[in-house]
């Protein structure tokens, strides 16, 4: 179907299952709803969100608290050490999968401890005892820590194994000759590089920084941090840490898959993007990295009760529905578009038009934008093609055809649970041949915004 207004409108047929993926590729709006993300996080003793999208700052707020005032990461601090074993890495000073032993000579003749690997040490699955919460030890004393099972069996989180891994990367570095401690590394490797002022960092002994709970950063110092793993290990186009590396820390294990090297992943059932990753804190201090939404969330609180986040993330990207723009009158009324099931990846959305004649033919459009189409403002009078008090709401870039059963026609769109589609918007609009509402024999719905959510 082609309507000239005053020029030729063309409209491209779409198949169900990629029209949102098109639309999460075109440059359409992204729709977050940051008053109710506040609310959830300022209704859990929340003190700062910052959001920053394809490293632009969109969202900043402090409650009770204040841009230059650092906050106690808590185990938000693992997320460091993990980018820190990534580091030795690259540097030569270790790998993955070899054997802490090596280092670590007083483990020699215990069968279960000559096992551990660094990835399995700091992805708590080493069968070294996590240790109490908040009771953190020297790395001395964190290699004497009891064994609780072998490696690989069983995930134990705590904070004697980040301690282990700070006493073998402490003997690492002083087999080289410029002695550096495991403090300095952190300095000149990562923090330097990064411009990353933590303004403080606990220690138990001289430079042997506190490596599972002691960082105390800004919100805007933390999020570079963010921005860094997001990019794939560059920063201001600096090259940190290898991608290859960094990438083997959000690897989950069959025995915790929902945990990396350092980092939280997203659990099967949860609604966050499979892609993201994920450092938390006690009081429930959040860095949510999503790669393919090209987005960075730092959140710092004082939580006491309960704290959710597929709740806390819903809130940011919820699934919806608004009208745009009216419709215009037909034979048996305005048709009417209405949302009849939410547009939440990984689910199917459905629209319901009525008030239209019994067996009327038409057409859905799906539109990038409700603001312009082919240099034209919207809305856009339909009135000098005989649609007389018709508006076009939405551009025409996307079409599919219905015929109406008993005045009534249902489009229905399965969404992928593609990691780029929440929080895309597109807005739809219907056609309905109507051949006695005016001298065209056409008219059009309300235009209807939609929101990819993830709940």
């Amino acid at each position: 179907m082609t309507l000239t207004y005053p020029y030729t409108l063309s409209l491209r047929p779409f198949g169900v299952g990629i029209a949102f993926s098109l639309l999460a590729n075109a440059t359409t709006a992204q729709g977050y709803d940051f008053a109710a993300f506040q609310k959830y996080s300022d209704d859990r003793q929340g003190q700062a969100i910052l959001i920053h999208e394809n490293g632009k700052t969109i969202y900043e707020k402090y409650t009770n608290w204040t841009a230059t005032t650092a906050h106690r990461l808590a185990s938000g601090t693992k997320s460091f050490t993990g980018v820190l074993v990534a580091l030795a890495v690259d540097d030569g000073l270790l790998s993955f999968d070899e054997r802490l032993v090596d280092t670590i000579t007083e483990w020699k003749g215990s069968t279960e401890r000559e096992k551990i690997t660094y990835r399995q040490l700091v992805g708590l699955i080493s069968g070294l005892d996590g240790g109490g919460i908040g009771q953190v030890p020297t790395y001395e004393d964190a290699i004497k820590a009891k064994m609780t099972g072998t490696a690989g069996n069983r995930f134990h989180y705590g904070p004697n194994p980040f301690q282990a891994f700070g006493e073998a990367l402490k003997r690492k570095l002083a087999a080289r000759p410029a002695k550096e401690t495991v403090e300095a590394y952190i300095q000149r490797k990562l923090l330097t590089p990064l411009g990353l002022v933590v303004k403080a960092w606990a220690k138990k002994a001289v430079g042997e920084p506190n490596l599972p709970s002691g960082a105390f950063p800004t919100a805007r110092e933390w999020i570079k941090f963010g921005e860094m793993v997001l990019n794939n290990g560059v920063y201001n186009s600096k090259r940190i840490v290898s991608a290859r590396n960094l990438n083997q820390l959000f690897v989950g294990t069959s025995v915790k898959p929902t945990y990396g090297v350092g980092w939280w992943l997203p659990g099967a059932s949860s609604v966050i993007p499979r892609d993201a990753r994920m450092a938390k804190g006690a009081g429930k201090q959040r860095l949510f990295v999503f790669p393919a939404l090209e987005l960075v969330i730092v959140r710092f609180g004082e939580t006491t009760g309960a704290f959710n986040d597929d709740a806390f993330i819903a809130a940011l990207l919820p699934s919806r529905f608004w009208n745009v723009g009216a419709g215009c009158a037909g034979t048996v009324g305005t048709p009417r578009l209405l949302g009849n099931r939410l547009p939440t990846y990984g689910k199917t959305m459905a629209l319901q038009l009525d008030r239209i004649p019994a067996n009327a033919v038409g057409l859905f459009f799906l539109g990038a934008s409700k603001d312009r189409y082919l240099g034209s403002k919207l809305p856009l009078s339909l009135a000098p093609l005989g649609m007389t008090g018709c508006n076009l709401n939405i551009s025409l870039d996307w079409s599919a055809p219905f015929k109406a059963t008993n005045g009534a026609a249902s489009f229905v769109l399965a969404l992928p649970r593609n990691n780029s589609l929440p929080g895309v918007v597109g807005y739809f609009q219907a056609l309905v041949l109507d051949k006695n509402a005016n001298p065209a024999g056409q008219t059009v719905s309300n235009g209807l915004g939609v929101q990819v959510g993830v709940r």
